[in-house]
C-alpha cells in the first residue's frame, strides 16, 4: 500500500514539474523583449522621423 502512494506522489510531482516547466518556457519565449526589436525593425527614414540624428532649426 505504501509503494502505491509513493509512486503516485512521485508521478504527481513529476507532472507538476513538467507543467510548470512548460509554463515558464513558453511564457519566457512569449514575453521575450528582444523579439520586438528583431521583428519590428524601423527603416532608416522612419527612424530619422522619430529620432533625428542632427539638430534641425
Amino acid at each position: 500500500m505504501t509503494a502505491i502512494w509513493l509512486t503516485t506522489t512521485i508521478g504527481f510531482v513529476l507532472c507538476l514539474g513538467l507543467v510548470g516547466g512548460m509554463i515558464f518556457h513558453f511564457l519566457g519565449r512569449a514575453l521575450d523583449s528582444e523579439d520586438a526589436v528583431r521583428i519590428d525593425k524601423l527603416n532608416s527614414e522612419e527612424e530619422e522621423l522619430f529620432f533625428p540624428t542632427e539638430d534641425e532649426p
